[in-house]
């Protein structure tokens, strides 16, 4: 997968996401607990529904944002950022599977830096301009 296609298909699973915590926040709530019996109570539906904000603004940006080299090592900045923000919240919060969305970002910001180097490396790199 190039970095392009990357860019892409991240923000729209950040969005469907955000689609299944707004209409199954049960479903969401045992995916960041990593914890698939963990029963949702009633006064824990909002905080749940309140992760999908972050992440919504998260994926418009990507898709704003995620066409050619120069916005792709933006967009690295925000995935190494972001990365260690979910990192944190799953550190302080009981939302384990934060954890795991941390280090893919992470992991994704790693594989589309290496991409982008090796294309400016061979010619092919893009700029706003051109």
């Amino acid at each position: 997968m190039n970095y392009k296609l990357i860019n892409r298909l991240d923000p729209m699973l950040y969005l469907g996401l955000v689609l299944v915590t707004f209409i199954m926040p049960e479903v969401v709530y045992r995916l960041y607990l990593l914890d698939f019996s963990a029963v949702l109570a009633e006064n824990q539906v909002m905080i749940v529904r309140s992760t999908a904000l972050p992440l919504y603004f998260a994926a418009m940006a990507f898709f704003l944002l995620g066409g050619n080299a120069e916005n792709a090592k933006q967009l690295n900045i925000i995935r190494y950022s972001g990365g260690l923000g979910l990192i944190a919240f799953a550190v302080f919060t009981e939302f384990n599977g934060f954890l795991v969305f941390g280090l893919a970002e992470i992991a994704l910001a790693v594989v589309t830096g290496s991409q982008i180097k090796k294309e400016e490396v061979s010619g092919d790199y893009t700029t706003e301009n051109e």
